[in-house]
């Protein structure tokens, strides 16, 4: 069983939306890439928390190696509660240093379920080896169980499965290596560690629920925010984004970025004799057309305004570019849209400015422009072409030559 949101999103915007569900009881979305998305969401702060955690043992077994050292000076003759404890000091010491280097969440569940497995031993060592702790056992162990649930960044099943494994490991090490404990602390122990996986399961549940929840929708509020509603594509505030972040990664690489301004060709003519719910179809029909023909993963579609679309090409020079660009020049002319209204024939065409960067020592804003001035041009030249051009290392100028070909008829 799930609890999923309401979906409000527009029906042409949904085809950009990953479901947000959350399943009921083992607290994972739905969806696996939304679900690792929250991992790696998480991660910092997960891993900030087990630095904390394992510090705080780290003190505490501190404070039991200086009771050691007193019961040794008082005449305490057994070594093993001393060395235990210097054990105990020495792992989380050890596990702080490998926490500090993770990268992935998938390794952190590994090593806190490793570092909780070893704790535990450790812990059921040190109650063996002192058996006037007996009173203290249930609360110990209780204690445990909740660290499991509600502190340690593990996955619902893995808490629960580690909870359940030390529930049923301890009671029966207290009874193999511990002092003889009274058949009611027994039970009464027992009825305890049942109601802290209970107590425990339940309030972990609603915690990881809720948290992967408040991130879908925050996810979801973003998507949308990010997506142009009447085609379902990107709006211009997430190409933006994207531009940004491309630039910069492509200039630290050293690689070029193109890009392709894209004008649906007498579109007001379209307008004026179809309507405008044909009109949107149609710029939803060459929306779609577009994120058909542009495959690769780190490209990006969006409506740049108006009729006007643009194709974010990262790590592409000149002649890649053209490449796409006539690609899709193809595939609209397959798509055979009508247009009874066009000068230039009775099917729908477009104007596209390839615009490449080289060197990247401007801005994005440059890369922008020199695309709008090279699909100026094509409008200018009669429509229905292409143009082509490369932005110089300087500042480009108005009056950069630009190489225009012809599309196909």
């Amino acid at each position: 069983m799930i609890d999923a949101y309401e979906d409000v999103t527009p029906a042409a915007a949904r085809r950009d939306l990953t479901p947000v569900a959350v399943t009921r009881w083992t607290a994972r979305l739905v969806d696996p890439q939304t679900e690792r998305d929250f991992l790696e969401h998480c991660f910092p702060a997960n891993r900030s928390r087990m630095l904390l955690l394992l510090a705080m043992a780290a003190v505490a077994s501190i404070l039991n190696l200086l009771i050691e050292l007193d019961a040794r000076r008082r005449g305490a003759e057994h070594l093993a509660p001393l060395l235990s404890t210097i054990i105990a000091i020495a792992l989380p010491i050890g596990g702080i240093g490998i926490i500090r280097h993770l990268r992935t969440p998938q390794m952190l569940d590994r090593l806190m379920l490793t570092a909780m497995a070893v704790g535990a031993v450790m812990r059921f060592s040190m109650l063996s080896y002192h058996p006037d702790l007996t009173g203290l056992w249930t609360t110990m162990m209780v204690g445990i169980v909740f660290v499991i649930y509600l502190y340690l960044p593990l996955r619902l099943s893995g808490a629960s499965a580690l909870a359940a494994t030390f529930s049923i490991l301890s009671p029966m090490w207290w009874m193999l290596h511990g002092a003889p404990v009274q058949p009611e602390v027994f039970y009464r122990g027992l009825i305890w560690l049942l109601l802290a996986n209970t107590l425990g399961f339940t309030a972990a549940n609603f915690l990881q629920r809720s948290q992967r929840m408040e991130f879908a929708q925050s996810l979801l509020l973003r998507r949308l925010l990010s997506t142009d509603a009447m085609t379902g594509i990107a709006n211009r505030r997430r190409f933006d984004v994207a531009i940004e972040r491309a630039w910069q990664r492509c200039r630290r690489a050293g690689a070029p970025m193109s890009l392709l301004m894209i004008d649906v060709d007498h579109f007001k003519a379209y307008n004026d004799h179809c309507g405008h719910p044909q009109g949107d179809a149609c710029l939803r029909q060459v929306a779609q057309l577009l994120v058909d023909t542009v495959g690769r993963p780190g490209d990006v579609v969006a409506r740049y305004g108006g009729e006007e679309f643009v194709c974010l090409l990262p790590d592409i020079g000149s002649a890649g570019a053209l490449g796409v660009a006539n690609k899709i020049a193809a595939a609209l002319r397959v798509a055979n849209i009508f247009h009874p209204r066009s000068p230039a024939g009775p099917r729908l065409t477009i104007s596209i400015g390839v615009a490449t960067s080289k060197a990247l020592d401007g801005r994005p804003e440059d890369l922008v422009e020199f695309a709008d001035k090279l699909l100026y041009a094509a409008k200018a030249n009669g429509r229905n072409q292409i143009s082509v051009g490369q932005v110089p290392a300087a500042k480009p100028a108005v009056t950069v030559m630009a190489a225009v070909a012809q599309a196909a008829a």
